[in-house]
């Protein structure tokens, strides 16, 4: 009797342990795999807002035609921040632009 259920038993028993495991592991796979494309879509909006706020920067203080030293520094910023998001080149051209402003002290752009 005692090998029977060393036989059948035990190996029925390590048939299930196996399968629960591997349940287990596939389960952590998918969860990582959706964690890492939530991660990508949260990475992909905050790049997308960063390069509306440059852009949108841009242009306000090229039409103004001068740029506070304020708004530089906060644009390299975001700038880089862009860039390490995996940001291409297409904004560098445009804050290129921006630094090629003359500088403004805050009190003459604040009205």
């Amino acid at each position: 009797m005692l090998e029977f259920i060393v036989k059948y038993w035990l190996e029925a028993l390590f048939g299930l342990i196996l399968t629960g495991l591997s349940f287990l592991v596939r389960r952590l796979f998918q969860d990582a795999k959706a964690a890492r494309r939530t991660a990508d879509a949260v990475q992909a909006g905050i790049r997308c807002m960063l390069r509306d706020r440059i852009i949108h920067s841009c242009e306000k203080y090229v039409g103004l035609g001068c740029c506070p030293l304020s708004v530089r520094e906060s644009m390299e910023e975001m700038h880089a921040a862009y860039r390490a998001l995996g940001g291409n080149g297409a904004i560098d051209h445009i804050v290129a632009e921006l630094n090629r402003l003359p500088t403004m002290k805050k009190e003459d752009y604040i009205r």
